[in-house]
């Protein structure tokens, strides 16, 4: 059974471009460590998080200022972000009835503010570079959302780094099989 909450039309494309990725469940990357560190400095927030949004839950590739590794996806505001290309922002969550009863509103960490930056690969959205924050702020200016789109740019051209390495390290681990 699936939790209800939204869809973009093309999930189960996601879902399957995510699993090809092979970057759920790994290890910590130090490269995107620093451009989650960048976003917290930049945007002066206490959290910031690469998001990859899989089945049921979001799973966290790197997060700053919160002791968590996945939420459910019912309750991820970068389950919104994933629905379009355009950064997706909420100034206040206690007053948005999208998030007003979320659980990650109501308890802790008691989020107020959210903006997220679509992790876009290859025309597929696969979470979210955010930006969190535990009491309301005026929304990103035009600069500020060029920036954050810029730096959810840097983070896909990491995992697509990172892609190709696997690859290329399997492909010459075969070739070197295949001439025994």
């Amino acid at each position: 059974m699936t939790s209800e909450f939204p869809r973009p039309a093309d999930d189960e494309k996601r879902l399957a471009f995510l699993a090809d990725l092979a970057i759920l469940d790994t290890a910590p990357d130090e490269n995107l460590d620093r451009i989650v560190a960048l976003c917290r400095a930049i945007y002066g927030v206490p959290v910031a998080v690469v998001s990859l949004v899989d089945q049921e839950r979001q799973w966290f590739k790197s997060i700053q200022g919160l002791d968590v590794c996945e939420t459910s996806r019912d309750v991820a505001f970068c389950n919104y972000t994933i629905l379009a290309d355009e950064i997706f922002e909420v100034v206040d969550a206690t007053v948005d009835p999208r998030f007003s009863s979320n659980a990650l509103v109501t308890d802790e960490p008691h989020i107020r503010y959210y903006a997220g930056a679509p992790l876009v690969y290859d025309g597929i959205r696969l979470g979210s570079l955010c930006l969190i924050d535990f009491v309301a702020h005026d929304p990103l200016d035009r600069q500020q959302r060029e920036m954050l789109h810029s730096l959810a740019d840097m983070v896909i051209r990491e995992i697509r780094i990172q892609r190709l390495l696997r690859v290329a390290v399997a492909s010459l681990a075969d070739s070197v099989r295949g001439s025994d």
